[in-house]
């Protein structure tokens, strides 16, 4: 059996994407609808297996200075809405529900 000693632990965690911000996404407005927990990786953008998403309620945040995008065209390119990710956002809190002017379908997290 192999462990991993302590400093490689470290290093594993303080890696760029090993942080992300979770949500729980809601096919419907007003976090109603069916819904599924997501998480969004640092510094990635999530454009398979994302549910279309109205709504959404922050679970976790990301690290300090990440942007959670949300996109309304699954190439993590376009139209999208963006708050910061840190708890540094008026509008992306914990236990909130956020509503999307249009059904997203992808996401992401960028360093700013």
């Amino acid at each position: 059996m192999y462990l991993l000693n302590p400093l490689t632990i470290t290093l594993l965690f303080l890696a760029p994407g090993t942080l992300s911000f979770k949500i729980r996404a809601f096919s419907g407005s007003d976090c109603s609808g069916s819904a599924r927990e997501i998480n969004v990786w640092d510094n990635t953008c999530r454009d398979t297996d994302v549910p279309d998403t109205k709504s959404f309620r922050v679970l976790a945040y990301g690290a300090h200075r990440q942007r959670a995008n949300f996109y309304r065209y699954g190439s993590c390119m376009e139209e999208r809405q963006g708050w910061w990710a840190d708890g540094g956002s008026d509008t992306f809190l914990k236990d909130e529900c956020v509503n999307l002017p249009w059904t997203a379908t992808a996401y992401g997290s960028i360093s700013a």
